[in-house]
């Protein structure tokens, strides 16, 4: 095993949302997590999780289905004994391979996940089940060594800013309450869910209610081609960027449109990996990138997305999944990263009904505080039994 592993606990956190989302995609509440738990033969553990949703509608992964791959596919490899199996690099041939520079001997944190990457390539797809074990290894690693997430990756911050998400609302009048209170809890750029029909108006009202408030717009997809008149009735109103207006596999679309606005134009779901990444950029369909290493299958692979923002000159910023406090102070620690250029979404994270079972990432005056303890984030509480639908213990051999 590539870290000594005695086995992986899979546990199910069936959860629900405060408030249901609304996005491009429809509305949801039901929020199941499936939590992972490595344990080393010495004792050690780490902690990480699996961050897709109930529903396939953000991507193709879903929360059961995350939890088959990792039961049968993805923990067995990560178990068997013997070197990582020939598969897929993480990174592209064409462009920075990874995120560290060349002929550096990577630290142990990071060799274990490239390791854990390598182990699991053969198996397609699924990055966010992956990303659940890379981060769990990644914790143990840490952990073990006494190490913080931000001490591994140099970051010496104490707090970095945090960004607000709003989904769509009935009228305007209570989408202008929702970001006013945002705006007097300390949140400088709030990123606002919008679709055909509910698009230029709500946007207008923001930018006249808060002229120096930073505005995002996130469509989720639900543009096509032809409607590129009207996203560009939206240039007038200096928004940050317009984040993922057309379908995922529209990477051409996305050039055309890129090339005809003035707003930036950001990719969030068309971005399943790094060599997705590069080719996005490369055919200029964004200037700036939604980072979720958890979309991205993993930490290493983040650290190679953002090696190519670096070198394009791209923008980027970390988005998020409505994880809990573990995968949220991971995804904060990364937003404090020098190519980040906008707040990630790391606010309100007090988003579960039953509580977050490992503590929602504090965050104070629009500022998230950084996790500086060993390993990626808080662990699960004993608590967290509580709200667990199902718990399978897999050893290797």
């Amino acid at each position: 095993a590539v870290v000594d592993l005695a086995g992986v606990e899979l546990r199910w956190w069936d959860l629900h949302l405060r408030v249901a989302h609304r996005a491009g995609a429809g509305a949801g509440a039901s929020r199941p997590v499936v939590a992972v738990r490595v344990v080393g033969t010495d004792g050690s553990e780490g902690f990480g999780e699996c961050a897709a949703l109930a529903a396939p509608t953000y991507s193709e992964e879903y929360a059961a289905g995350a939890w088959d791959v990792l039961r049968h596919h993805l923990v067995p490899r990560l178990l068997a004994p013997g070197p990582p199996a020939a598969g897929q690099p993480t990174g592209s041939a064409s462009g920075p391979p990874s995120g560290e520079p060349a002929g550096t001997p990577a630290a142990p944190w990071l060799a274990a996940a490239r390791a854990v990457q390598q182990l699991l390539a053969p198996v397609r797809g699924h990055a966010m089940a992956k990303a659940a074990l890379e981060l769990a290894v990644v914790d143990a690693v840490l952990r073990r060594q006494g190490l913080s997430l931000a001490e591994a990756l140099g970051v010496t911050a104490t707090t970095v800013e945090a960004g607000a998400v709003v989904g769509f609302h009935d009228d305007e009048a209570s989408l202008l309450a929702e970001v006013e209170e945002l705006a007097a809890a300390g949140y400088r750029r709030v990123k606002v869910k919008i679709g055909p029909g509910w698009d230029r108006r709500p946007l207008a009202a923001l930018r006249e209610a808060f002229p120096t408030l930073g505005l995002q717009a996130d469509a989720n997809g639900a543009y096509r081609r032809a409607d590129r008149g009207l996203l560009q009735r939206l240039d007038d109103l200096q928004l940050l960027c317009l984040e993922q207006p057309l379908a995922p596999d529209d990477l051409l679309g996305h050039a055309e449109l890129a090339a005809t606005l003035r707003t930036p134009v950001c990719l969030d779901e068309s971005l399943t990996s790094v060599a997705a990444v590069a080719g996005a950029l490369q055919l200029g369909a964004c200037s700036v990138v939604c980072v979720k290493p958890a979309r991205l299958g993993g930490l290493a692979p983040t650290l190679d997305a953002l090696a190519w923002c670096r070198t394009a000159g791209a923008g980027a910023w970390c988005g998020g999944m409505f994880e809990s406090g573990l995968a949220r102070a991971a995804n904060a620690t990364v937003a404090a990263l020098p190519e980040m250029t906008l707040p990630g979404d790391l606010g309100g994270g007090d988003h579960f009904a039953e509580g977050d079972p490992c503590g929602a990432l504090p965050v104070d005056r629009g500022r998230a505080r950084l996790w500086r303890q060993p390993g990626v984030g808080p662990a699960p509480s004993p608590a967290a039994g509580a709200v667990s639908g199902q718990v399978t213990w897999v050893t290797g051999g």
